[in-house]
């Protein structure tokens, strides 16, 4: 990339929220929100259920291929007098207080989360809280995400590509909505989470990139609107996936060097070493030389191992892209890419530099674009990476550079580029060196998320 082009009002409910302290189904039954925790209106939501217990049926967690679900013969007994009063009703009148509770969780009414708030909860016996935090939080931003798709045009459900999103993080909503909750029971709220996980780890960049591809094409959305759209939805993603990985983290057995999905001896040098070797063994031409140079290689500070990984393996393959386009036009070998990695008492920082040409002037601003990509489309316009599975690298074409841009911000860093047309691009990443078993107050927090 480098070098050349190549329903039902929520208002409405709270009454009979108010008067019944349960809602049941047929086939399972819900706590209403009367009963809930009261971190479930924090976010000025009127609450459905919190806890779900089925044998199936309507009243069942949807699983990760069921959208629908069936209707229930709707019945109707309640006691209004009583607050423990039982209300019998169908699977669709259940579905329309969900799509309720949806619209009035998706005005975007949620606090900024920190890391700090994150590593509130270190271990195993944390999980509880922790997964109270995700069932209160992230349905927020899934919500948010759906209203956002709706609100882009009126006719969004008519254009596939805004379809596929919408329902992919609506049935992340409903499964983290429905789940049960109970102390010291989270088997079934464990599995959402996984099942999410998948889902989005190696879809939801695509998936979103299409549906910006398809507004552009359609012209529903100009420029500046664009790339606020998916800024937005890149922005939430990474708050909501930490939370999610982070229990996930969790529940490995303890390890001192980590809490959560904090490596606290993080060692940059290493992780570029295997970022290096990934990218040889997967990416770069035979004959391409690319060498590391490090200060000292006991360095180690805290942070997200997966995240520098990522960061480090998508400015490689640019890196790599330009050198390879410039060695066909010149004669002898490639010229190297090097890789350098520092530290002082307060900054890791890498330096990644090639030979490749250079960024046109005209382009330099637009790399940080998301959709924009000088490198020759694939296919499908995807470029997909046998990379371990914790580390869920896909990079879309068009996203690498503002999604690692995001990164840095995400933890307080940065990233940049200096380029010298006709000669090469550097690229810096500059981390703050911070212990999170120490000074938590260091981390900067998740803006947006």
């Amino acid at each position: 990339m480098w070098s050349q082009p190549v329903g039902m009002a929520a208002s409405s409910l709270r009454p009979t929220l108010r008067r019944c302290g349960r809602v049941s189904l047929a086939r399972g039954e819900f706590v209403a929100a009367s009963m809930r925790p009261p971190l479930f209106r924090r976010g000025g939501a009127a609450v459905i259920g919190q806890r779900l217990r089925s044998s199936g049926g309507l009243a069942s967690v949807p699983s990760a291929n069921a959208a629908q679900q069936e209707a229930l013969p709707a019945t109707a007994s309640s006691t209004d007098s009583v607050a423990g009063s039982v209300l019998q009703v169908s699977a669709s009148r259940m579905e329309e207080f969900l799509l309720a509770e949806l619209s009035n969780m998706g005005k975007g009414r949620y606090t900024t989360i920190t890391l700090v708030d994150i590593l509130q909860h270190r271990s195993k016996e944390d999980l509880g809280r922790l997964a109270a935090m995700i069932q209160a939080e992230v349905p927020l931003r899934f919500a948010t995400r759906v209203q956002q798709i709706k609100d882009t045009t009126p006719e969004w459900q008519e254009i596939p590509e805004l379809v596929e999103l919408h329902d992919m993080i609506l049935l992340s909503f409903r499964r983290l909505r429905l789940v049960e909750l109970g102390e010291g029971h989270l088997e079934a709220f464990t599995e959402v989470v996984e099942d999410v996980l998948s889902r989005h780890m190696q879809a939801l960049v695509p998936c979103v990139a299409r549906a910006a591809k398809a507004l552009k094409e359609l012209k529903v959305l100009n420029h500046a609107q664009l790339q606020d759209w998916v800024y937005k939805f890149m922005n939430s993603r990474k708050g909501s996936n930490m939370l999610l990985r982070h229990y996930q983290a969790l529940l490995r057995d303890a390890d001192v060097n980590h809490i959560g999905i904090v490596d606290m001896r993080c060692c940059p040098a290493q992780v570029c070493r295997r970022a290096i070797d990934f990218v040889k063994q997967h990416c770069a031409m035979p004959e391409l030389d690319i060498r590391l140079q490090v200060t000292n290689n006991d360095m180690e500070f805290s942070f997200i191992m997966s995240i520098l990984f990522n960061m480090v393996v998508e400015v490689l393959l640019n890196g790599i892209r330009a050198t390879e386009v410039a060695a066909a036009t010149r004669p002898g070998a490639p010229p190297p890419i090097l890789v350098s990695v520092t530290a002082s008492p307060k900054q890791v920082i890498i330096q990644i530099s090639d030979m490749g040409g250079g960024i046109p002037y005209t382009m330099s601003e637009r790399v940080w674009e998301y959709l924009f990509s000088t490198a020759p489309a694939d296919p499908d316009g995807t470029r997909q990476l046998p990379t371990p599975e914790e580390w869920g690298n896909v990079t879309y074409r068009g996203m690498g550079l503002p999604l690692c841009r995001l990164y840095a911000q995400y933890l307080g860093g940065s990233f940049c580029l200096m380029s010298m047309p006709g000669v090469g691009t550097d690229a810096y990443i500059f981390l703050n060196r911070i212990d999170a078993g120490r000074v938590p107050g260091c981390f900067a927090s998740i803006e947006g998320v």
